[in-house]
């Protein structure tokens, strides 16, 4: 499924792109408008989120949706969620961790829709710690991409610094209260 034998879109080899936004729709919505603008300029879409998630999508517009595979993912049932219960808005904010542990439990799905259907590349949000090495795993390139407001990443500070090579100094949750040095 190399990109080199995909049909060209205005010159350039159409790309095959999987989308997984954590199960918010403040993360759910960008990803799907990301989905879209990608879809506008040719290329496929593998958008991966439980059935009533997608359900609750917008109608995508009739000249991308052929272009946009919309895949229905099961949530895994823990006990302590609510019946139904698929998006932070359907859970308390102290019963969030549920969600996520549900969402970790998407894991064997995820990873076969991504055997099944390779894209060329998955864009992920910053939930499924495990999704980076499943995907490498099946050769599939990666990008993270977080929706979150420019301050948040001005209070947390530089991404190379605390996020990534954990040498900024800060390792306790109470170093995080204060804005970096």
């Amino acid at each position: 499924m190399a990109t080199n034998e995909r049909d060209s879109v205005d010159g350039c080899k159409q790309l095959h792109v999987g989308m997984f936004p954590w199960l918010a729709f403040g993360h759910i919505i960008p990803f799907f408008e990301l989905s879209k603008f990608i879809a506008q300029n040719g290329h496929k879409l593998l958008f991966l989120s439980t059935a009533r998630n997608i359900r609750l999508l917008p109608t995508l517009p009739s000249h991308i949706s052929p272009l946009i595979n919309l895949v229905k993912l099961t949530l895994p049932r823990v006990q302590e969620l609510p019946q139904n219960a698929e998006a932070t808005m359907d859970v308390r904010t102290d019963d969030i961790h549920y969600l996520k542990k549900a969402y970790d439990g998407l894991q064997p799905e995820v990873t076969r829709s991504l055997e099944e259907e390779p894209p060329d590349w998955i864009i992920y949000d910053f939930a499924p710690y495990w999704l980076p090495s499943v995907a490498a795993g099946l050769g599939i390139s990666r990008a993270f991409f977080l929706s979150v407001n420019a301050w948040f990443i001005a209070f947390i500070g530089p991404s190379s610094d605390d996020l990534i090579n954990s040498s900024g100094g800060r390792t306790t949750a109470e170093d995080f209260l204060t804005p970096p040095n």
